[in-house]
């Protein structure tokens, strides 16, 4: 954490420091997961359930066929 006591000319400094630094590698992997298309196809789906859930009074869902795993 910086010091309380620092200059503007620091505090830019530490800023453009910061801002020319790769981002951690858990940034990348959620910046990755984000533009997966399958992840916005699930995230799609979800929201899809969740209104319909709310539309239908609380009533249970059926899983979506494409969600549930094969019976062999």
């Amino acid at each position: 954490m910086a010091a309380p006591n620092m200059s503007l000319e620091e505090l830019i400094a530490l800023f453009a420091a910061k801002a020319a630094a790769p981002p951690p590698e858990t940034s990348q992997a959620l910046a990755r997961h984000l533009q997966c298309k399958e992840s916005i196809a699930l995230a799609r789906m979800v929201s899809e359930a969740m209104d319909q859930y709310s539309a239908n009074h609380n009533q249970s869902l059926a899983a979506p066929t494409e969600l549930l795993p094969p019976l062999a």
